[in-house]
């Protein structure tokens, strides 16, 4: 237990507002509607971060400051050494602290949120200053997750990494009203499509504990995997001996921020495979072969951890 685990015991009220956010669903919306705060908890999801915050404000006293985050105006709410934010699932009073889907610790910068394997600034209380991220439709978190849905797609993070897959009706009313007894109300008029796009996973390391070049070498990245015998380059290409006796060929390509390679034959568990170094950050995004249901029991945190080792190999 953290710290500030032992302090929200002490403190009722900010941990009855946190865990608001933890059950209840965040819709996008830039007018709070101002309905009262019995309708807004008997509804099950908060329409709107400016909703979010009139309630929270509420329920542990808690005065609402203008800040900047997901790529807009955010309402950031403190009392005393405390913040509490909408879409943010700890109270930080000063250290870090551990949510479900990462570690978040609160800085003169703003709130930093660490996940899918490095950290970013979250949330600034600079109105003037840029909004750090990007707008989204719907936000909720798992037991151990955060699912983030954006222009159709949903992504779904953690510590470790991040796994996006396209999203419908049927998969959304299976996670969330279904899994989690949600009325079906908070997905009307969402935006979907077909559910027939790729699912990628990417995961991150920051670049000061890479130890050397070896990451922009993507045969060194083949050979390292459990899966993959050998690799050998020819001209333009990669042939991979696959375990069990399979090949699997690849086109290579490099540009100044790292390589990409995309499976031209044979069959692999990824059918493209990128690793890119950006802002002190290296990272390893891959698309999975469509055979995969990257959603099956165990099957992201699976993925996720093999990817994560590749990309400590790298370093």
């Amino acid at each position: 237990m953290t710290g500030n685990d032992r302090q929200l015991v002490v403190d009722p009220r900010i941990d009855r507002a946190v865990a608001h956010i933890h059950s209840l669903p965040l819709r996008w919306s830039d007018r709070d509607e101002g309905d009262t705060e019995e309708s807004v908890l008997a509804r099950g999801w908060f329409r709107g971060a400016g909703e979010c915050a009139r309630v929270l404000a509420t329920q542990a006293r808690l005065e609402i400051g203008e800040g900047r985050g997901f790529g807009a105006s955010w309402p950031i709410l403190r009392r005393g050494a405390w913040t509490v934010a909408p879409a943010m699932p700890v109270a930080l009073g000063g250290d870090m602290a551990v949510g479900i889907d990462g570690e978040y610790r609160d800085d003169s910068a703003g709130v930093w949120r660490e996940a899918g394997g490095a950290e970013d600034l979250f949330l600034t209380p600079d109105p003037l200053q840029s909004a750090p991220g990007a707008p989204f439709d719907l936000l909720w978190f798992g037991d151990f997750e955060r699912f983030l849905l954006r222009k159709g797609t949903l992504e779904i993070e953690d510590l470790f990494g991040v796994l996006r897959v396209p999203a419908n009706p049927r998969l959304l009313d299976r996670l969330l009203v279904r899994s989690r007894r949600k009325e079906d109300g908070v997905l009307v008029d969402l935006p979907m499509i077909d559910g027939s796009g790729p699912q990628t996973i990417e995961v991150r390391r920051p670049e000061d504990l890479n130890r050397g070049d070896d990451w922009r070498n993507p045969s060194t990245f083949l050979e390292a995997r459990a899966d993959i015998e050998s690799a050998r380059s020819r001209g333009a290409t990669i042939e991979a001996q696959v375990i069990g006796g399979a090949t699997a060929i690849f086109e290579h390509d490099d540009d100044e921020d790292g390589w990409r390679l995309r499976l031209r034959d044979g069959r692999y568990v990824f059918t493209e495979i990128r690793v890119a170094r950006r802002a002190r950050t290296l990272s390893l995004c891959t698309t999975l072969d469509g055979e995969i249901d990257a959603l099956a029991p165990g099957m992201r945190g699976r993925l996720v951890f093999d990817l994560r080792a590749d990309l400590v190999t790298l370093g």
